[in-house]
């Protein structure tokens, strides 16, 4: 494995020597692809627009359900069946719901693709949606809400979109609640999957030892059948997140915290300032100052953390800790200090070079293997981030001097932006 990291970061080093092809099946379907010959496997990571996003209302966590469900038989072959020839074939198909889209990835051992491929086929195209299989994940999917309802993270999480996004659609559950999976019927599975699974929404990233004309092959044989939708799954602008605190009482000896704030989408001009900002204040790990000042120097949390969350049109800053029912508003009250510092005095010469540094050489671990390679040209492509972009990453970094990123730090970072959702039983002022 050493050897393997060592070979792609020589061969990618030089970013300008990274190539790949831009596509195109005779259906029509573009997708970038890497051909790869170190190591004998062919990886596809795909996405489709939409997500939980577009549930149906009353029955949220469809779209979550109806993924659980692709992985349990095919028109041809029982549950059983197909997860057996998977792994006969030395296969992996994985589907997943986000908040914005349906992610999967698919892998296969080079030697047996044409099996692996015909099988990824069938899931998706042809899933069985058996009403067996139907009311088993639901049990588990409700268990699992069950579970969620008890774990302090999860329940912070959860409550914390559902408060934080407001009436935006990214303030519902993922996986629904014990009420709307209840409320979902085989007939909303089968005529879900066909909304969900169209052409003009679709992204591929493929990356593997297989030739340009059978890899075409095999993504028209997987894609072709699909029909294309008018309706742009594109999630819209968030028009109002909350701001100040919200407390959800628990009986528990800690409370969690999670904070909000805005952000910016994907592909906008300052997203890469915004991204040094966040990496000094919390997403820097043990170097962070939340960590530095919060946890080390005054010892209220064990862990404290921030980071972006963006999509194609809008984003956010979202960061977290659990702390002592007695330190609460404390440590909260330092958050919001370490933004007004920020906000006001910025970063320094050496936060800004450390920072540099870490984002030019974090990078190359996209290129370790052909999974991680296959993802990196899929999100390029979700978030429109330019055909060039491999080019130009490391030329936006280093052109972002002090006065350009506290000049995006003084516009952008506001402690008056800040919520705060507080799971626990946190003693009052």
């Amino acid at each position: 494995m050493r050897f393997i990291f060592l070979f792609f970061l020589l061969i990618f080093k030089n970013l300008d020597a990274f190539e790949y092809k831009n596509l195109k099946t005779n259906s029509g379907i573009e997708f970038w692809f890497v051909e790869d010959k170190s190591i004998p496997i062919v990886s596809v990571s795909f996405s489709f627009r939409g997500g939980s996003s577009i549930d149906i209302k009353d029955k949220n966590g469809i779209s979550n359900l109806m993924t659980s469900l692709l992985d349990e038989g095919t028109r041809n072959l029982t549950s059983k069946q197909f997860k057996n020839e998977m792994k006969m074939n030395g296969m992996k198909l994985s589907f997943s719901t986000q908040k914005d889209r349906i992610d999967g990835v698919f892998q296969i051992i080079s030697a047996q693709a044409k099996d692996g491929f015909d099988l990824f086929y069938e899931a998706l195209n042809h899933p069985s949606f058996n009403e067996v299989d139907i009311n088993r994940v639901k049990r588990q999917v409700i268990s699992s809400i069950k579970i969620d309802e008890s774990d302090l993270s999860t329940l912070a999480s959860n409550k914390f979109n559902q408060h934080f996004f407001k009436d935006h659609v990214f303030s519902n559950n993922i996986k629904g609640s014990e009420e709307s999976i209840k409320n979902i019927t085989r007939t909303d599975l089968v005529n879900f999957h066909k909304k969900s699974f169209v052409k003009n929404n679709l992204v591929i990233g493929v990356a593997g030892n297989i030739n340009v004309n059978k890899i075409k092959k095999y993504i028209e044989l997987v894609f072709g059948e699909l029909k294309d939708n008018q309706q742009n799954y594109s999630i819209k602008q968030f028009k109002a997140l909350s701001v100040g605190q919200k407390i959800f009482e628990m009986k528990t000896p800690q409370s969690s915290v999670l904070f909000g704030h805005p952000g910016l989408e994907r592909n906008n001009e300052n997203f890469f300032a915004l991204r040094i900002a966040n990496y000094i204040l919390g997403g820097g790990g043990f170097q962070s100052r939340l960590y530095k000042n919060i946890r080390e120097k005054k010892g209220l949390v064990y862990s404290i953390y921030s980071y972006l969350l963006s999509y194609e049109n809008d984003g956010v800053i979202v960061g977290g800790f659990q702390t002592r029912n007695k330190s609460v508003f404390k440590t909260i009250e330092n958050v919001k200090n370490e933004w007004e510092k920020l906000n006001k005095r910025g970063i320094t010469k050496s936060e800004l070079d450390n920072a540099k540094a870490y984002f030019n050489g974090s990078f190359t671990r996209n290129f370790t293997s052909t999974l991680s390679i296959a993802r990196l040209l899929q999100v390029v492509q979700y978030y429109e981030l330019g055909a060039d972009y491999f080019i130009k990453r490391e030329k936006i970094i280093n052109s972002l001097n002090l006065e350009k990123v506290n000049g995006i730090i003084s516009e952008y970072f506001s402690n008056e932006k800040l919520f705060f959702m507080i799971v626990g039983e946190p003693e009052k002022k």
